[in-house]
């Protein structure tokens, strides 16, 4: 008598079953998968907000530090301007003296100059724009009178521009303070915040950034905050030798 063979299929069950399984597992390696690829991304492109941030902080720091005086600090138009000290070559003679060796005059009227830049920085639209102008700064006249120039003198570093240097900022937060000795209190000075018209009486400022991109519904957004303190090096030359730090002294005392 000969054996019967039986070919047994899979059942509709079982085969669903299968389907479940399969669709699990790809669903966990896709998620997986984009997951990852979501974190790298994300990393990456914080990764370039912090470098781009900080090049511009360092930027700025370059210039700050030789900061002469600060002529706008507007914390409500988000706008900051100062004026920094060249690396061109002006001995202290061309400032102190004219062409046939007087004194120069140190009133209201007076001709005394100094080689600067004229920075400009403001915030609109989520971008940061820089503007950087050569010039003469008439440091002696109340006010204090900039006249551009387009002389030799001036290098190729402190040529005219203009750019955008940040992007996708969401907020530009500046303030600045004055810092004058006292010797009553613990510090030995007193600090004060300052409103827009007293900016040249700024010995630092405090800045805040704060940027953001907006991405897709599915990501993350890239955000990032910076406070940072920027101190003017010749205000604080001022502040420790009071009537002593002759070659900024704006009342004429040199």
């Amino acid at each position: 008598m000969g054996l019967k063979r039986y070919n047994h299929g899979f059942t509709l069950v079982e085969i669903m079953i299968v389907m479940v399984i399969l669709t699990m597992l790809l669903g966990f390696a896709w998620q997986f998968y984009f997951g990852g690829r979501e974190t790298m991304r994300h990393t990456v492109s914080q990764s370039q907000v912090q470098a781009d941030t900080r090049i511009f902080l360092d930027q700025l720091e370059a210039e700050m530090t030789s900061c002469y005086a600060f002529f706008e600090a507007d914390p409500e138009k988000k706008r900051l301007g100062f004026y920094s000290f060249t690396f061109s070559k002006l001995s202290l003679d061309d400032i102190y003296y004219d062409t046939s060796g007087n004194l120069r005059s140190t009133g209201t009227d007076s001709d005394a100059r100094l080689m600067v830049a004229r920075y400009e920085y403001e915030w609109k639209d989520g971008s940061v724009t820089k503007k950087r102008t050569p010039g003469w700064l008439y440091f002696l006249q109340k006010p204090m009178r900039f006249v551009q120039s387009n002389d030799n003198a001036f290098t190729n570093n402190y040529g005219p521009m203009q750019k955008v240097v940040l992007r996708d900022i969401e907020d530009f937060e500046l303030k600045a303070y004055s810092q004058t000795p006292d010797m009553e209190s613990e510090t030995g000075t007193t600090i004060k915040l300052l409103t827009a018209s007293q900016a040249e009486n700024a010995a630092f400022i405090v800045l805040r950034l704060h940027t953001k991109k907006d991405e897709a519904p599915n990501r993350r957004d890239e955000e990032l905050d910076i406070v940072t303190k920027f101190y003017s090096n010749i205000k604080l030359a001022e502040i420790a030798n009071p009537g002593y730090f002759s070659s900024t002294d704006r009342d004429g005392r040199f």
